[in-house]
C-alpha cells in the first residue's frame, strides 16, 4: 500500500460536513439537557456522525464500530498498561488499528480542565504505547456556564488563547506517545437561554480569541482536517501490520 505520510489521497464528502456535524452537535445537547451530564446518551449521536465521517473516506475492509443510538455495548482496545473501552473503534482483519475519543464541554470546564487534560494525557499514552492510532476530539460551548453545586448559574466562562494553546501545542507533538495522533477542538455558539446550540462560532462570537488562535481552528484543528489525517494514520498503520 503506497501511502505518503500525512498526504491525504482519497478524502472525506466535505461539501457539508460542518452542517452534518452541527446536526449531531444540536441533537447531542438536547439528550444533554434531556438526559442530563452522566448519561452515555448525550455522545451517542456524536459517534454514529463520526463513524459515518469515516466510513465515507475508508473502504469496507475496515470495520468501524462505537456506542451510537443502535449500538449499547463499548468496545474495549487492550493498551499498553489496561484494557480501555473506547468511543469509537476501526479494526481490519481481527487487528485494532485506531480509536477516536469525543468529550463536549458544557459546564464548568475552568474548575476541570487539568483533570480532562490529564486524563486525556494517560489515556493516549496508554493506546498509542499498544501502537493504536489515537485520534481526539474536543468540542467546547461559548460561552461555557459555571453552575453552583445547587445547578443554579453562577456565570458564565469563555474560550481563551490558553485553551487553544493548550492544545494546539499538544497537535505539535504528535509523533510522541502522550499526544494523540490527530486532535481537533470546535467550538459551538450557545443560545443565551442555554437551551439550544445556534451554530459553529466564528471569530465574532469569540472574544476571547485572536485572529492567530481563530487560524487554528479553522486549519490544523478543524474536522474537517481530522477526519483525512486520522483515516490517513489508520491505512499507515494497516500497511505496517498487514501480514
Amino acid at each position: 500500500m503506497n501511502i505518503h505520510h500525512r498526504d491525504v489521497g482519497k478524502t472525506s464528502k466535505e461539501d457539508g460536513i460542518y452542517d452534518r456535524f452541527l446536526s449531531a452537535i444540536q441533537e447531542t445537547y438536547q439528550a444533554y439537557l434531556q438526559h442530563g451530564p452522566r448519561s452515555n446518551k448525550k455522545l451517542k449521536v456524536l459517534h454514529g456522525w463520526m463513524m459515518k465521517e469515516i466510513r465515507a473516506v475508508l473502504s469496507d475492509e475496515y470495520t468501524i464500530s462505537g456506542l451510537t443510538l443502535d449500538s449499547s455495548s463499548e468496545k474495549s482496545v487492550e493498551g499498553m498498561y489496561y484494557p480501555k473501552k473506547v468511543d469509537i473503534l476501526v479494526a481490519r482483519d481481527n487487528q485494532h488499528l485506531g480509536v477516536i475519543s469525543i468529550k463536549f464541554v458544557q459546564s464548568n470546564y475552568n474548575q476541570n480542565k487539568n483533570n480532562y487534560f490529564e486524563q486525556q494525557l494517560g489515556e493516549t499514552a496508554n493506546l498509542r504505547s499498544n501502537d493504536i492510532v489515537f485520534g481526539h476530539i474536543i468540542v467546547f460551548t461559548e460561552p461555557i456556564p459555571y453552575y453552583k453545586r445547587d445547578k443554579s448559574l453562577d456565570r458564565d466562562e469563555h474560550i481563551t488563547d490558553e485553551v487553544i494553546e493548550r492544545y494546539s501545542k499538544l497537535l505539535a507533538d504528535h509523533q510522541h506517545p502522550h499526544s494523540p495522533n490527530v486532535q481537533a477542538l470546535c467550538i459551538v455558539l450557545l443560545s443565551k437561554d442555554r437551551q439550544r446550540i445556534l451554530r459553529i462560532c466564528n471569530k465574532k462570537d469569540l472574544p476571547k480569541i485572536s485572529p492567530s488562535s481563530y487560524r487554528l481552528l479553522k486549519s490544523k484543528l478543524s474536522i474537517k482536517k481530522f477526519v483525512g489525517l486520522f483515516c490517513q494514520e489508520i491505512q499507515l498503520n494497516y500497511a505496517k501490520k498487514a501480514p
